[in-house]
C-alpha cells in the first residue's frame, strides 16, 4: 500500500497528459453551454442549459484519481487543467484557477472519506457530487445567485447533482475501464488492482 502511494515519473506524466486533454475539454464545452442555453431559451429553461453539462468540469479530477489511486491526484489534476485551460485561451483569469481549486478538493473529498481505499462508481460519483456542492456554495456568493428563488436554487443543484454523477460517475468509470482493458494502465492503480482481481478470480 505504502509503494502505491509513492508518486512516480509515469503518475506525473499521465497527469499532464489529462491536464492538456480536459482542459481541451473544458473549452469546448463551453461552448456546448451556450449552444443549449441558445436551444432553451424558447422553452424558458435556458438557466439549465450549464447544469445540464456541469459534471464533465469535474471530470479531469475523478478520472485521474480513479486511475491513479494516490491521495491529492484529483486536486492536482482539476487545478492542472483549469490551468492549462486558461493558457489555452480561457478569458477567466485568477478565477478559473480558484475554481479549479474549489472543484478539485470537492473531488478529492469523496475519495478521502473511504481513506483512498474504495475506487469505484460510489467514490466516483461522491466525488463528483462534492465537486458540484463546493463550487455551488461558490457561486452562491461570487454570482450573487443567493438572490435567485429558492425553488430555483434547488432545481439547479439537483440538475448538477445529477449531471455530475453521470458524467463524473457512470461516464467517467466506463470509458476508465474500457481503456484498462486494454492494458495501456496496467502500471497505474486501477490496472493493478483489475490485475489483482483477475488474479484471484482465477484461482
Amino acid at each position: 500500500m505504502n509503494q502505491l502511494k509513492k508518486w512516480k515519473l509515469r503518475d506525473v506524466i499521465l497527469l499532464s497528459i489529462l491536464g492538456v486533454l480536459f482542459a481541451a475539454v473544458y473549452l469546448a464545452v463551453f461552448d456546448v453551454g451556450l449552444v443549449l442555453s441558445t436551444l432553451l431559451t424558447p422553452s424558458g429553461l435556458s438557466t439549465f442549459a450549464f447544469e445540464l453539462i456541469y459534471g464533465i468540469w469535474f471530470m479531469a479530477a475523478v478520472v485521474a484519481a480513479y486511475i491513479i489511486r494516490k491521495p491529492g491526484v484529483a486536486l492536482i489534476a482539476e487545478l492542472l487543467a483549469s490551468a492549462i485551460e486558461l493558457l489555452m485561451g480561457n478569458s477567466g483569469g485568477v478565477v478559473l484557477l480558484v475554481t479549479g481549486i474549489i472543484q478539485g478538493l470537492g473531488a478529492e473529498l469523496g475519495f478521502a472519506v473511504f481513506r483512498y481505499k474504495k475506487y469505484n462508481l460510489l467514490s466516483m460519483s461522491l466525488s463528483g457530487i462534492f465537486a458540484a456542492l463546493f463550487i455551488y456554495v461558490y457561486e452562491l456568493f461570487y454570482l450573487q445567485n443567493y438572490l435567485l428563488a429558492p425553488g430555483l436554487l434547488a432545481a439547479k443543484l439537483a440538475v448538477r447533482i445529477v449531471s455530475s454523477i453521470v458524467f463524473s460517475g457512470l461516464i467517467a468509470k466506463a470509458a476508465c475501464d474500457g481503456l484498462a482493458r486494454t492494458g495501456v494502465l496496467k502500471n497505474y492503480g486501477l490496472g493493478m488492482d483489475r490485475q489483482d482481481i483477475e488474479e484471484e478470480e482465477e484461482m
